[in-house]
């Protein structure tokens, strides 16, 4: 199955790529293609380091998170260069992959440096020549092919190879770029071109996943609560959500009777449960006012694509719906489904609990924050309406260590 014992963090790394390129109802594949491309060519530059290159380039611009628009479109308006956000973003998804088990420092260097240019004219510490590492120019090479091929859609290799040249001028390495178009001449192009030969591409990849240096030893909750930083990562008053509502759903848990597997699944899914957000842009989720009909949809598609997912991570398959259904509703008035009552989960009507205690506790910008009894009332009234009332009923256990 290719990545092992480690298959599950790999999937991750996948579907975090995935999710970082999600634009309303597109999906960019951006990472995936400079991944796969980087990665090809790595095999034949730095073949000891070809699969952190790849893994590099699912993450490379997960600096980017924030912005209210993704780094492709910003730097193809030619709106990046003096942009602080933009300038900042390898350092910023230097410092997250840095975390990551399995990719550590070497794979963050790549993405501190992968806009770094040969000739000095890089960012965000201008260096140069050989003061770049080879695995960065990598990805800034395919990065750069990615935006040329979005210029220049369903042109043939020979043209984009040009445009390329021309707009790199003496950025990468000439020998980088006679790299690029064996492999492109290989047939790597066809494969990556087009959106349908770029998924089959992602598919056949996904299967045989490349393997990382993860340490097996390591629990993978390590690995799932680092994934949940990330997710809240995305807007500053959302800072240890994830985590909060894993542990509050943990203590319903408890006190609803669960088992100890019952308890491990709330968490994981309780961690997770906000995946799908990262795609939300950033100025919808920290809108004061109300939000427009438009906006009120892009919001109502996390759910589902935290469920979508989850089903692709092998061994959290089975968490998916618990996690992505917690804004069904007890009355069947919720999203994304219009589930009602046992149609839903327990475990997501326990974490739909969970979110809304700590959504109403902390700082939001939609809301005023109201004290734990507050919160307690609030669920109440929602008793059968909104939420289970099974659950409520133990509710006041929040109040307790």
């Amino acid at each position: 199955m290719g990545c092992g014992a480690e298959r599950t963090f790999c999937e991750l790394i996948v579907a975090l790529s995935n999710i970082l390129d999600v634009e309303e109802n597109t999906k960019l594949y951006h990472a995936w293609r400079v991944a796969l491309v980087a990665g090809e060519m790595a095999r034949k530059v730095l073949p000891e380091q070809a699969n952190l290159v790849f893994y590099a380039g699912l993450l490379h611009d997960i600096g980017g998170m924030g912005l209210d628009d993704h780094l492709v479109h910003i730097i193809l308006k030619g709106d990046g260069g003096k942009n602080p956000e933009v300038r900042a973003h390898p350092q910023k998804g230097a410092d997250i992959v840095a975390a990551i088990p399995g990719l550590g420092e070497e794979a963050a260097t790549m993405v501190r440096q992968h806009h770094e240019r040969y000739d000095g004219s890089g960012y965000p510490a201008g260096l140069k020549g050989k003061a770049i590492d080879p695995g960065a120019l990598l990805l800034g090479l395919a990065d750069e092919f990615d935006l040329v091929l979005r210029v220049l859609p369903g042109r043939p290799w020979s043209t984009v190879k040009e445009t390329l040249q021309r707009r790199i001028g003496g950025a990468i390495p000439a020998e980088l770029v006679t790299v690029l178009d064996k492999v492109m001449s290989g047939g790597l192009f066809d494969e990556v071109a087009t959106l349908p030969a770029l998924e089959l591409k992602m598919f056949h990849t996904i299967l045989n996943l490349p393997p990382v240096n993860f340490n097996i030893n390591e629990p993978m909750m390590i690995t799932i609560n680092l994934f949940a930083q990330i997710i809240d990562a995305k807007h500053t008053y959302t800072a240890g959500h994830s985590r909060r509502v894993a542990s509050y759903a943990m203590k319903l848990g408890r006190c609803l009777g669960m088992d100890d597997e019952g308890i491990q699944r709330l968490e994981i899914a309780g961690l997770l449960h906000d995946f799908g957000k990262i795609a939300v842009p950033r100025a919808i989720l920290d809108k004061p006012g109300r939000l427009d009909e438009r906006e009120w949809e892009i919001v109502q598609q996390h759910p589902g694509r935290t469920i979508e997912l989850l089903n692709g991570v092998t061994s959290l398959k089975s968490l998916a719906r618990d996690a992505g259904l917690h804004h069904e509703r007890y009355d069947g008035k919720g999203y994304p489904y219009g589930l009602k009552g046992t149609e839903i989960p327990l475990g997501a009507r326990i974490i739909a609990v969970a979110d809304a205690f700590d959504a109403m506790t902390s700082r939001r910008p939609y809301q005023p924050t109201r004290t734990f009894e507050e919160a307690l009332a609030m669920l109440a009234k929602g008793s059968g309406i909104q939420f289970d009332p099974a659950v409520v009923a133990v509710a006041d256990c929040l109040l307790h260590n």
